[in-house]
């Protein structure tokens, strides 16, 4: 087996050039790593009901993610199995008791049977139960919705979180009961693992971050991986905000402790939510082509509060909101230093980059595993 790619007898550094600039690696990235991961899609409180849907982008696909009649949550690929054709519009949302491919008339029940083909009857031509909607693997984990996409049965996401939720701390809140407040989008012009690599550590915050730091104890993500999982909040601070004050007067649980923080944020593909006294916040990752990048974050308050009366949208989102833009602008002028042919990996901090070294770490041996 050849060496691996990061390490280099006393240190560790980040890739060659070559695994950020490749559209050949970045295939084999679509199904060795981003397809053999646990990928947050949504919390349930966006399909409430039987018959609820919405439409995600994750990497290449798009995905139909739906509440059955039996109250199950199920994640169909959104690919017509007539053509090919995408049954629904990207980031479409709605309710309905079918599916109905507007290219030829295929329709399809919330379980992805097939229900009704124009112009054939079922067990004629070709039998109906053969050409179900593609299903990917769907669970829900403390009120997320994830999805997984290779074939293979993936492990649970309990036991993929094992090591890295505080379940004691789960226990306080009700992350079931919260709602959406905000939805927020953003296109990075740099590869995916850029902005991992930039996530995953915190030794840059103190000089890049001048609102994260009001509220955020940087030490706390130094040295230990496990503490990336939440936000380690300032002394005196009781919730990760501008002012270190609470941004929704809704508790997520009751008699939570001042700075209270967890979480669980799974890599190599950064996502996961991350949970304050008051509010939720949310990332997603998605790669989209070798030099682009979408990051999706959502924020999320209980389900009893009410906008203008318990919480202002404003205040809510502003630290993550303006640290995600600082942070897609980080990634993209790092990634134009590594376009550059005179770039190399350098070594990274023993004491301040193991967030990044556990990330890539991780996501060479799942390269390593091959197709």
């Amino acid at each position: 087996m050849a060496a691996s790619p990061i390490e280099h007898g006393r240190y560790v550094s980040n890739l060659p050039r070559d695994y950020y600039l490749s559209s050949e690696i970045f295939e084999q990235e679509l199904r060795r790593v981003l397809s053999r991961q646990w990928l947050l899609v949504g919390h349930v409180s966006s399909v409430r009901d039987p018959g609820d849907y919405y439409v995600k982008r994750v990497g290449p696909e798009t995905l139909i993610i739906v509440r059955d009649k039996s109250g199950r949550i199920r994640a169909y690929f959104n690919v017509c199995r007539h053509r090919g054709f995408r049954i629904c519009k990207e980031n479409e949302a709605g309710h309905g008791s079918r599916f109905t491919c507007p290219y030829h008339g295929w329709t399809y029940g919330l379980d992805g049977a097939l229900a009704v083909a124009p112009t054939a009857r079922d067990g004629q031509e070709f039998d109906f139960k053969d050409f179900a909607l593609h299903e990917a693997w769907c669970e829900t984990f403390h009120g997320f919705i994830f999805v997984y996409l290779d074939r293979a049965r993936p492990p649970s996401l309990a036991e993929a979180c094992a090591a890295i939720l505080d379940e004691e701390k789960m226990r306080r809140i009700e992350p079931e009961r919260m709602k959406l407040a905000h939805r927020e989008t953003y296109i990075i012009n740099a590869n995916w693992k850029a902005l991992l690599e930039n996530d995953m550590e915190c030794f840059h915050c103190p000089t890049s971050h001048p609102s994260l730091s009001v509220a955020c104890d940087f030490r706390g993500f130094y040295a230990e991986t496990r503490s990336s999982q939440h936000f380690p909040l300032r002394e005196g601070m009781r919730t990760f905000s501008i002012d270190g004050d609470w941004v929704c007067t809704k508790p997520l649980g009751a008699d939570l402790p001042h700075q209270f923080s967890c979480g669980f944020l799974l890599w190599p593909n950064f996502c996961g939510p991350v949970f304050f006294a008051d509010h939720c916040v949310s990332l997603e990752t998605t790669p989209l082509s070798v030099d682009r990048t979408q990051l999706i974050s959502e924020w999320y308050v209980h389900e009893d509060a009410v906008e203008g009366r318990d919480y202002d949208r404003e205040r809510l989102i502003k630290v993550f909101d303006v640290t995600n833009r600082e942070d897609g602008a980080l990634a993209e002028r790092n990634y134009a230093g590594i376009t550059s042919m005179r770039f190399q990996p350098g070594p990274l901090s023993a004491t301040r980059e193991d967030g990044v070294k556990t990330a890539l770490r991780r996501y060479v041996e799942m390269m390593e595993a091959g197709d």
